[in-house]
């Protein structure tokens, strides 16, 4: 028996078996309507942070790699056009 086989009897047989009943839906109005908000870990406020300051830190960058591109583009264009008979 191959691996295509195989893997066909394995599909065949969990087509075949029926999803558990769970029912969680009181459990989780339950806890929408106590409106007790779980306080954030010292590891989620970490990520938390450094979301921040590297959101913070990539906007300056951006705006200055945009900026670089844009004064280095024109001489670069030149360049271009001046080797252009090469390429063709």
């Amino acid at each position: 028996m191959n691996w295509e086989q195989k893997i066909e009897q394995l599909a065949a047989r969990a087509r075949d078996e029926s999803p558990p009943c769970v029912d969680v839906a009181c459990r989780v109005l339950g806890l929408l309507q106590a409106g007790q908000v779980q306080p954030l870990t010292v590891t989620e406020r970490l990520w938390m942070w450094l979301a921040a300051v590297s959101s913070v830190i990539a906007v300056p960058a951006a705006a200055a790699a945009f900026i670089l591109y844009t004064r280095s583009a024109g001489p670069l264009n030149q360049i271009a056009e001046a080797i252009s008979w090469a390429i063709q």
